[in-house]
């Protein structure tokens, strides 16, 4: 492939800055000696030869001969008063030549990227709105704009970043000039139509010169083995090993970001040899080398963990996971997941048990000196500081608006509400209710309108609400301690999975089955109090999400909104947006999938119904 460059220009725009050294601009004052003159007329005819080579795609010879004559150009150390017009043919020469050699994006100019740009537009960073890290990105360009106008590098923005005097705008930023040749190899791309000669534009810069390992053979666990992988070794890889040996840049190398990427070891080639321990180089790092030099740092190792991958790899190195280019990491249980599984192991009698134990044990840490009174019934440990009487009738309370809950909402033949009750704990005063947010929430302040909570974490660890005991009477910021008990058992309900659904969806749900008679002065506050939050609303896609509203407005706002929900897609569809939560938390997504609406145009309809 032949391609044609204004090569003058090229030279006098290297030359305009700095990249290669000056040409005399008058004959020299003393001549050559003969014998040098003519071996530079010999240089320069070798040089021809450059053309035919690219033309044959020969582009390494090419290098060759450019390389020779431009080390024997150095090695003659012409003085500068005898560089006459014989050396600067020659050098003219020189860059024609090197000027015609194809630039490759991935051999040649990623490592000058990967080098001196990634850092601050890589992976991890993208100032200025601009990647680097493959080539898609770097034709998105940046808030400046594109890198490149192929072909045209003296108009492309690349190429005057690399090249300004200003040093608060040169890149890259905060580091030395980029050197000449690098800067003239990014050059030439440019001027050559900056094109792509990779395999993946999506892929990281210069993955296709990488040198690729042949597939690894995965077999499979026959069950006779000794050692798991997935309950033995990936465990010990996770805590011991991969806080080097994974990511985008793991040590030597050699990554264990997953179970094919183990097999295919690092620089030395046989970091783990199936059915062979005294090959594989892990095994003698881990285990025999004195001192043992892994895992590095300050990282134990038990010696019975080393035993046990070389017993693994004796025994064919096998994996027993379901995927072996999942990540590792993904097969190794994290704490929550352990928790997780142990409650679910648990029996109905031991999940009892450890209610009313947590049940005591949370109240001694809000109130070491009272320990409370605990009242049990069906579903509910009901625990406080109010007397036994008052404490037995919030139960019956409960368990009454639960049967309601049951017949309007009906659960899975023979499942409870919660496995092992739910824990209501009940504040006689007001400061006693702020005091178990404070102490619990990391020193949260409670607003004054908000007289209860519910918390039930996924891996029900936790499940229960928390409530000051109004009273009786019901005023505009509170309602009677039955329409609160009611209002958060529904809540509770609603979440009884632990799933991760909006503030404003549990809080309206319950609030909604309170049993609010329509007349009472907190009913008729409620749209008062929804208005206000929504009056300076100018982004009607917000209002589904948490965090928009402040606590003591998440409330009203909320049961505005399950009301309009269910106005515009009923029961039915309140059931589905609950369905779609607890499959993924994703609002935007759900309230599109239930509705056929975004959530801009949901948010702007409710408030047109009248919420403001």
């Amino acid at each position: 492939m032949s391609v044609r460059f204004p090569h003058i220009l090229l030279v006098i725009a290297l030359l305009s800055n700095g990249l290669v050294n000056s040409l005399p601009a008058a004959p020299a004052a003393a001549a050559l000696p003969p014998e040098v003159r003519k071996e530079l007329g010999e240089l320069q005819k070798e040089l021809r030869e450059v053309v035919g080579l690219v033309r044959r795609k020969q582009t390494d010879d090419a290098k060759a001969l450019i390389k020779k004559v431009d080390d024997r150009l150095k090695e003659l150390m012409i003085p500068d008063e005898e560089k006459d017009r014989a050396y600067s043919s020659l050098r003219i020469q020189l860059e024609k030549a090197r000027a015609s050699i194809p630039v490759s994006f991935e051999r040649d100019v990623a490592p000058i990227l990967k080098t001196n740009c990634l850092g601050c537009h890589g992976d991890d960073r993208d100032a200025g709105n601009l990647r680097m890290n493959s080539y898609a990105n770097m034709a998105r360009g940046g808030s400046s704009g594109l890198l490149a106008v192929p072909g045209r590098p003296m108009q492309s923005l690349m190429i005057a970043k690399l090249l300004t005097s200003d040093e608060q705008q040169r890149m890259p930023k905060d580091s030395p000039k980029l050197g000449e040749a690098d800067v003239r190899t990014i050059y030439r791309w440019v001027e050559q139509g900056a094109h792509f000669d990779g395999e993946d534009r999506d892929a990281p810069i210069g993955d296709s010169t990488i040198a690729k390992k042949p597939p690894v053979k995965v077999e499979m666990a026959t069950g006779s083995e000794t050692v798991s992988f997935k309950n033995d070794i990936a465990p010990y890889l996770v805590q011991k090993c991969m806080g080097c040996h994974s990511g985008r840049n793991p040590r030597g190398e050699f990554s264990m970001n997953t179970f094919e990427l183990l097999l295919s070891g690092g620089k030395t080639g046989s970091t783990i040899v199936p059915g062979n321990p005294d090959d594989s180089y892990i095994v003698d790092l881990v285990l025999r080398q004195v001192p043992i030099k892994m895992p590095a740092g300050n990282v134990e190792s038990k010696r019975s963990e080393a035993v046990a991958l070389e017993t693994w790899i004796r025994e064919g190195a096998r994996f027993d996971g379901s995927d072996p280019k999942a990540t590792i990491r993904s097969m190794v249980p994290t704490e929550a997941e352990k928790e997780l599984a142990r409650l679910a192991a648990m029996s109905d009698q031991e999940m009892e048990e450890r209610r009313l134990e947590q049940a005591a044990t949370i109240w001694k840490r809000v109130s070491p000196r009272d320990a409370g009174i605990t009242v049990t019934t069906e579903n509910l440990v009901v625990h406080g500081n109010s007397s036994e009487s008052r404490l037995k009738q919030m139960g019956d309370w409960g368990e009454s608006h639960l049967t309601i809950l049951k017949e309007k909402y009906p659960l899975p033949a023979g499942q409870k509400p919660w496995r092992g009750r739910l824990i209501v704990f009940v504040a006689k005063d007001r400061f006693d209710y702020e005091e178990f947010n404070m102490v619990l929430m990391d020193g949260r302040r409670t607003p004054k309108t908000v007289s209860g909570h519910a918390t039930i974490t996924p891996n029900f660890n936790e499940v229960y609400i928390a409530l000051h005991d109004t009273g009786d009477d019901v005023s505009a910021d509170n309602m009677t301690a039955q329409q609160l008990m009611n209002a958060l058992l529904s809540e509770a309900y609603l979440n009884r999975d632990g799933a991760t659904l909006p503030d404003w969806l549990r809080q309206g749900f319950g609030t909604m089955e309170a049993g609010l008679p329509p007349d009472s002065e907190f009913a008729r506050a409620i749209p008062v109090k929804a208005r206000n939050a929504l009056s300076t609303m100018t982004e009607p896609a917000k209002i589904f999400n948490d965090g928009t509203f402040s606590p003591d407005e998440t409330g009203p706002v909320g049961y505005m909104l399950v009301r309009f929900l269910l106005k515009n897609g009923g029961m039915p569809g309140l059931r589905r947006l609950v369905s779609e939560l607890r499959q993924n938390p994703d609002v935007p997504r759900a309230i599109q999938q239930t509705y056929g609406n975004s959530p801009a145009s949901l948010g702007q309809a409710f408030l047109r119904s009248g919420a403001r």
